[in-house]
């Protein structure tokens, strides 16, 4: 949280001019090239993470807060497992999981996609029919827009819908 809020640029300016020490509001303006209401924003955004608080002698960051924002940011977090996939699906599927073990996204290449959406159909039972209220339910434990996944599932021929009912093809 602390890094991505760096990311605006105009944040990124109020930090280092009070990095390079200026203590105050009007300072940080200055230094900073912002205006006064960008320079308040930026700095709400700061304080409310607690990079930057008022000190005995004004504004200063906290370097702990940093700190400890980059060593979260280059701590290693563990893959998540990919359960009932191929090795191809495998390889592919587990670059698009979140740490949760969900979908984030779903890859633009065509190949890549299909690899992901053979893993995703792997979830229905052959020969079972499912309403979609039922397909809704499991597609939304692996991605948070069920309607796309279905339509992709359907159109990539891997799950039929007759009348409102979905099976495996």
């Amino acid at each position: 949280m602390v890094l991505g809020r760096l990311a605006d640029g105009r944040r990124l300016r109020v930090v280092a001019a009070i990095a390079l020490g200026a203590g105050s509001v009007a300072e940080v303006t200055k230094a900073a090239g912002l205006t006064e209401e960008q320079t308040a924003r930026a700095l709400a955004h700061l304080v409310g993470i607690g990079l930057v608080r008022q000190g005995e002698n004004g504004l200063e960051v906290d370097l702990r807060v940093l700190a400890e924002a980059a060593r979260t940011a280059s701590t290693p977090r563990p893959r998540p497992t990919v359960e009932n996939a191929t090795p191809d699906q495998e390889a592919v599927v587990r670059n698009f999981l979140t740490p949760d073990g969900r979908l984030g996204s779903l890859p633009a290449r065509e190949a890549k996609r299909r690899l992901v959406l053979e893993w995703v159909a792997n979830r229905f039972e052959p020969g079972r029919s499912y309403t979609e209220k039922e397909v809704n339910g499991l597609l939304l434990g692996v991605h948070d827009d069920p309607a796309s996944l279905r339509r992709f599932l359907v159109d990539e021929g891997l799950l039929e819908r007759e009348a409102g009912v979905y099976s495996r093809a």
